[in-house]
């Protein structure tokens, strides 16, 4: 058997997490175990969520306080069990293809030596937000997808248990949102990823009006961040060229905004 670890962080959305779990137990592929780790602890619509759960593969679990998906994601690590194979992570307002994780498995199956695998993040029509040149290859995180931008949109990613627990591989401590670069550069130290072209996470779409808060954040607090992500880089001794580039990247962006 190979057991999937399903890590999803939930913030004030008890109705979309609902129909997420309902994805898993949809699955065609049974070896798995979910990790659900509530951010909102006072969120009074999560108790009835709570003891609705009959299933022993979904594990529940959460934060004393609002602690940020970061720290929420890297806690849900903290907890997989001990004969998890591959992590995937999926969102609380997302949900997977009932076949998403037997594609996963048959990927790994077929392609023994890789340790990383991305497919698509789709819309509910069918198109898909990721954008790949070219199905069944590898491409690098750092200068393809990262810098070059030759890879588009986000995606669904399913990494080997061993290659993170190793090398203590985790989001951002001192960013509490958004940043998942980080978490992913570190990855493709190790390895590049192995695109297959399958809609494995089903997304409702990204709400321009409204938006994410971390994505309207201040001059001040843009730059903090930057400032934040490279001391952590350099604490971890993860820093090479491409970290740096990224790194200027953002810092050009930051000084020459869009018009």
């Amino acid at each position: 058997c190979m057991k999937f670890s399903i890590i999803t962080p939930t913030f004030k959305r008890k109705e979309s997490l609902v129909r997420a779990v309902q994805s898993l137990l949809n699955q065609t592929y049974t070896d798995w175990e979910m990790i659900i780790v509530n951010d909102s602890p006072n969120d009074d619509a999560y108790f009835s969520f709570a003891s609705s759960i009959n299933d022993p593969r979904i594990h529940y679990h959460v934060n004393l306080i609002n602690e940020g998906v970061n720290y929420t994601r890297n806690y849900g690590l903290s907890k997989v069990s001990a004969d998890s194979r591959w992590i995937i992570f999926l969102d609380d307002d997302d949900y997977f293809s009932p076949d998403t994780l037997q594609t996963f498995y048959n990927l790994i199956l077929i392609n023994g030596d890789e340790k990383w695998f991305v497919t698509n993040r789709a819309l509910k029509n069918g198109n898909p937000v990721t954008r790949f040149p070219q199905s069944e290859t590898s491409y690098t995180y750092a200068w393809q997808y990262l810098i070059l931008r030759q890879l588009k949109g986000d995606a669904t990613h399913c990494i080997e248990t061993k290659l993170l627990t190793h090398n203590n591989i985790l989001f951002s401590k001192y960013v509490k949102q958004g940043e998942e670069w980080f978490f992913f550069y570190q990855v493709g130290l190790y390895f590049k990823m192995y695109y297959y072209d399958h809609n494995s996470t089903i997304t409702d779409g990204y709400d321009t009006a409204n938006g994410l808060n971390f994505r309207k954040r201040s001059f001040r607090t843009r730059y903090e961040t930057i400032l934040q992500l490279f001391y952590e880089g350099g604490e971890k001794k993860i820093i090479r060229l491409s970290f740096l580039v990224y790194i200027a990247i953002r810092i050009i962006g930051l000084l020459i905004p869009k018009k």
